[in-house]
């Protein structure tokens, strides 16, 4: 072997690493432009990457890249993206244009090597020359993380500052002006045609001292705002005047000259609309209207934030006061569609609801089937399954012993969406975290991750056949009256067999010491169809009055519905044996309450 052979190096081994370049910038400002921050950063880390292609390094097709998300979080759709591209095992290396791009928030930042660490992901920042695999490098990087976070919290703090200095001189710190002014070069000016719908919100309080008499009244008078524009152009305004818009109105003190500070109002340089003396009666009324406590923030109740009723309103704690107590319920947000559609609001029971939810979620933990299922979500089999499946018992009894004002912790980490309905109810669990429940040995208070949801889109959907609204709003049957016109002949062997089943049923309760093939025996037949016939008393109503007047489908007969495997769910009975799904007449009512307008569609 010669010299130059031996003083040659080794061809390295290289092997593909994949690279992920992220970018971020907190504001949307100039994004509309071809070549912006994102733009900037990218080009960069692209072009770092092709530099080290001599390394194996080459950059992924799948674009990260977050326009106005602050750095203060991690709930950022691409970084979403990224997360769960990383967890799928697409990515090798992120590539940031500075480590400030992927997180400002020191407590963020750990978080996230920590998962970078676990499965196996470099990290690279272009301009912040740095090693993460000594302890030297992670110091430095801490530090530059420190003064990141550090410079968020500055920014904020001058702002604030501004915002507040602004305020004590009397001046409006900007955003869309207020309704019944606009703005010139000499600051706020009043518009005469939204100042006289001012005028008129505040003389209709007084007069019915009710704030849904005011919302009818400006809905009946059809008014609507002036059509302003933004300074890019955009239109606004122009719309009917909504709810919301009269409340504000009547609890904003700058109709009567004052801009609104954090804990005290200040003089303002704009003209007031209403005189003192009105605004003074409307607050005291409103101080009078006021609800009384308890307030349903001043509940341990626990799942606010997480029900939706089954038209995907959000429903939310409220409490009324029924024979002098408390009564506490959720109830279906305000929602302008359902207004447009007369969707009554769903009510239910919170006291009801919550132990329901906390039932289905323990009998789900003790059962291992499903169980099993959600974990598989994870990617656990085996040995790792079984020995988590096993624990399902022992953390349904946990759930049970967690003590009530720690339980909204412990569900709000679990469920992250609760959808109720008519006749089901449905709770979509976090797989994540309940691999972390089943793993929970109950010292201390069970407790989610929130920065590790980003990272894992496994969920488990459980449904609960159950009526969870309230009986008074929504009865739990569906009983359709028959049609006199209609001239339909009753099938004899249905009407006999369900004859024969309420036979049986009597037989059942009326001789309990005796066994099942001992009562089969009296009604001559066989255990298993004795069994049949038992069930068939657990038809939906809107089943058995069909078959009563002969309007079941014409495919249904007497052989069919005993040999049908008949679940107790009754949407799914009626799926099963051919019958269209109830439906609803919602009555429009001449009052303005929740989920209805005063008039009827026209």
């Amino acid at each position: 072997m010669t010299i130059e052979e031996r003083s040659m190096p080794e061809e390295p081994n290289l092997s593909l690493k994949r690279c992920a370049i992220y970018t971020r910038k907190s504001t949307n400002h100039l994004l509309d432009r071809d070549i912006n921050s994102l733009v900037t950063q990218r080009e960069i880390c692209t072009a770092y990457i092709a530099s080290q292609r001599y390394r194996g390094w080459a950059e992924v097709t799948q674009q990260y890249d977050d326009g106005g998300h602050s750095g203060s979080g991690l709930e950022r759709p691409a970084l979403a993206r990224l997360m769960h591209d990383i967890e799928a095992g697409l990515v090798d290396a992120v590539v940031v244009y500075k480590i400030d791009r992927l997180t400002r928030s020191l407590l963020d930042f750990v978080r996230l090597i920590e998962i970078f660490d676990r499965r196996g992901i470099a990290l690279v920042s272009i301009s912040q020359a740095f090693d993460t695999s000594d302890s030297m490098g992670r110091m430095i990087l801490n530090i530059l993380l420190t003064f990141s976070q550090f410079e968020r919290e500055l920014i904020s703090e001058r702002v604030r500052d501004s915002i507040r200095t602004r305020k004590r001189h009397g001046k409006i710190h900007g955003g869309t002006a207020p309704f019944g002014y606009d703005y010139t070069s000499d600051g706020l000016s009043i518009v005469e045609e939204e100042a006289a719908i001012v005028r008129f919100i505040f003389a209709e309080f007084l007069r019915s001292r009710r704030y849904t008499s005011v919302m009818t009244a400006v809905r009946e008078a059809g008014l609507k705002s002036t059509v302003k524009y933004t300074k890019r152009g955009a239109q606004r305004g122009g719309t009917q005047i909504c709810a919301g818009l009269v409340y504000n109105v009547l609890r904003n003190p700058i109709y009567v000259g004052e801009i609104r500070g954090h804990d005290r109002t200040y003089p303002g340089q704009h003209p007031p609309i209403i005189s003192r003396e009105t605004w003074d009666a409307a607050q005291e009324l409103s101080a009078e209207r006021a609800k009384r406590r308890p307030h349903a923030k001043d509940t341990d109740h626990f799942l606010a934030g997480l029900l939706w009723d089954d038209l995907g309103r959000h429903m939310y704690l409220e409490v009324d006061w029924h024979r002098g107590k408390p009564y506490y319920c959720y109830a279906s947000s305000n929602a302008m569609w359902s207004h447009a559609e007369f969707r009554r609001a769903d009510r239910s029971n919170a006291d009801r609801l919550e132990s329901l939810v906390t039932a289905a979620i323990q009998t789900f933990l003790a059962d291992r089937g499903k169980l099993r299922e959600a974990l598989k979500s994870l990617g656990l089999y085996g040995s790792d399954l079984d020995g988590l499946a096993a624990k399902g018992g022992q953390a349904a009894e946990m759930l049970g012993n967690i003590p009530r004002e720690c339980m909204e912790e412990a569900i709000q980490a679990l469920v992250e969406r609760i959808e109720i309905g008519e006749e089901s109810l449905s709770i979509a669990f976090r797989s994540i975290e309940l691999q972390r429940f089943l793993q929970w040995i109950g010292k201390d208070a069970f407790r989610g991750r929130p920065a590790d949801w980003p990272c894992s889109s496994a969920r488990f959907e459980l449904h609960v056949p159950v009526c969870a609204i309230s009986a008074e709003r929504w009865p739990v049957l569906n009983v359709t009256p028959s049609d006199s016109e209609a001239r339909e002949k009753p099938d004899p062997k249905l009407l006999a067999l369900l004859k024969r089943a309420r036979k049986a049923q009597e037989l059942l309760e009326c001789r309990r010491d005796e066994t099942l093939a001992q009562l089969a025996h009296r009604m001559e037949c066989r255990p298993g169809f004795f069994s049949r016939l038992i069930r068939l008393n657990y038809l939906a109503p809107d089943i058995t009055t069909a078959i009563i007047d002969g309007s079941q489908p014409a495919q249904l007969d007497a052989s069919t519905l005993i040999k049908a495997n008949l679940p107790m769910d009754w949407p799914l009975q009626r799926k099963l044996l051919g019958f269209p799904s109830p439906k609803r007449d919602f009555t429009p009512r001449n009052l303005f309450q929740r989920g209805m307008w005063p008039e009827g569609p026209k």
